[in-house]
C-alpha cells in the first residue's frame, strides 16, 4: 500500500475545507482503496469464536493482542487501528497485533490523518511527525483471509476536513471485508466503524451499503459483521448534557445499553436477514472516563450482526484501560 508522504500531507492540510480537492482525493488516493496485511491458513471448525473491537489507536499492541488472546478470538473486527501515527510510536498496529497472536490480517485506511490526532494527542505528541500517517480497520485471523477488500461507506457533510476541524483528515467511514471457510462453507466477515458525529438515519444509510456489499458477496449466505456502530441513542450533542441524559435514561432505562428501537440501522440489519439478539449482551460497551466525553454515559456502540449461522454465549469484556472499549464477542457455528 502506498502511503502518502509529509509533503504531499502537509499541502493538503493547507487547504482543508476545499471539499473539491477532498473528493478528488477520495477517489484517487489509491491508500483508501486497498488492503494491506498477510496471509494465514488455520483451518476453522466447529464453534469458532468471533470478536470486535475498537482499539482506540492501539497504543499497546502486545498487551492489546495478550488481552485478545484470552478471548478465544479465531476471527477479530478490530477499528481504529493506526499505522505510522506518532501518537502511537509510529508503530504499525496491525500488523504487530497479528503478529503477537500469530495470525493474518487485512487492514483498510479510513482516514490519512494530516495532524497528530485529536485535541489530546496533539499535545502529547507535540514535536513528533507521522511517518505513514494511517488510521483504520482491520479482520485479523489465523484462518485465510480470501478476496480481502476496502468498503467505503457514504458520508454527508464534510466533517473532519471542514475548515473548522480540529482533527484533520482525509477519507471517512469504512469497511473491511473478508472471506472466511467454516467447516467448509464460506462466510462473509466485515469490520467496521460507523459515523459518531451525524445521526441514525445516516447511520442506517451507512449500514444498507454495507449489508448489500455482503449480499453481493454472499448471496445471501452466512455472514459476520462486526465493528463500532456508534449507536449513540440520542442526538450526539445530547450526550453531553447531563440533564438529558437523566431524563432520557428516566424514560426508558435501557435507552443506552439497548438502544435498538432509536437506531434504523437494526431495521436495514433485519431486512438484509441478520439477528443480533443471540450475538449481543445488553450491556454497555465503553469504559467509563470523567474527561467531559460522551463515553462518560454507560453506552453500547458495539455490535455483533449475524446471519445464517448459530450463535451463542455473547460476552462483553473488560480491558482495563487498554482502550475506551471493550471486547464484544460470541460463538458461531454452521447449523447442525
Amino acid at each position: 500500500m502506498h502511503s502518502p508522504n509529509a509533503s504531499d500531507r502537509a499541502v493538503w492540510s493547507a487547504r482543508v475545507g476545499d471539499q473539491t480537492l477532498h473528493r478528488e482525493l477520495l477517489h484517487t488516493l489509491s491508500c483508501l482503496h486497498e488492503c494491506e496485511g498477510k496471509g494465514s491458513v488455520a483451518p476453522l471448525n466447529g464453534w469458532v469464536r468471533v470478536a470486535a473491537w475498537n482499539v482506540q489507536r492501539g497504543r499497546r499492541p502486545a498487551a492489546l493482542a495478550a488481552l485478545l488472546g484470552t478471548t478465544g478470538a479465531d476471527v477479530a473486527m478490530l477499528s481504529e487501528l493506526d499505522s505510522g501515527m506518532a501518537r502511537t510510536r509510529n508503530d504499525d498496529v496491525p500488523h504487530l497485533l497479528a503478529d503477537a497472536l500469530g495470525a493474518g490480517y487485512a487492514y483498510g485506511v479510513e482516514f490519512v490523518e494530516l495532524g497528530l490526532g485529536d485535541e489530546v494527542e496533539q499535545r502529547e505528541a507535540a514535536g513528533s511527525e507521522n511517518a505513514r500517517g494511517l488510521h483504520g480497520n482491520a479482520i485479523v485471523s489465523p484462518a485465510e483471509l480470501i478476496e480481502p477488500c476496502v468498503l467505503r461507506l457514504p458520508d454527508s457533510e464534510p466533517r473532519w476536513f471542514a475548515a473548522d476541524s480540529t482533527q484533520r483528515r482525509i477519507g471517512g467511514r469504512m469497511a473491511v471485508l473478508a472471506t472466511v471457510t467454516i467447516d467448509g462453507m464460506p462466510v462473509q466477515v466485515a469490520s467496521t466503524h460507523l459515523e459518531n458525529r451525524t445521526d441514525g438515519e445516516h447511520r442506517a444509510e451507512q449500514m444498507e451499503v454495507l449489508l448489500s456489499a455482503v449480499d453481493e458477496r454472499a448471496g445471501g449466505g452466512p455472514a459476520v459483521v462486526g465493528g463500532d456502530f456508534n449507536t449513540l441513542g440520542a442526538p450526539f450533542a445530547d450526550l453531553f448534557d447531563q440533564a438529558i441524559q437523566r431524563t432520557l435514561r428516566a424514560t426508558d432505562p435501557t435507552r443506552f445499553t439497548w438502544p435498538v428501537a432509536y437506531e434504523p440501522l437494526f431495521e436495514v440489519a433485519a431486512a438484509h436477514d441478520f439477528t443480533w439478539i443471540d450475538a449481543n449482551v445488553a450491556a454497555p460497551t465503553t469504559e467509563h472516563h470523567a474527561d467531559g466525553l460522551p463515553d462518560h454515559v454507560p453506552i453500547r456502540l458495539d455490535w455483533l450482526l449475524v446471519r445464517g449461522l448459530e450463535a451463542r454465549r455473547p460476552a462483553v469484556v473488560p480491558v482495563g484501560g487498554l482502550s475506551d472499549h471493550r471486547i464484544v464477542s460470541c460463538a458461531v457455528r454452521v447449523p447442525r
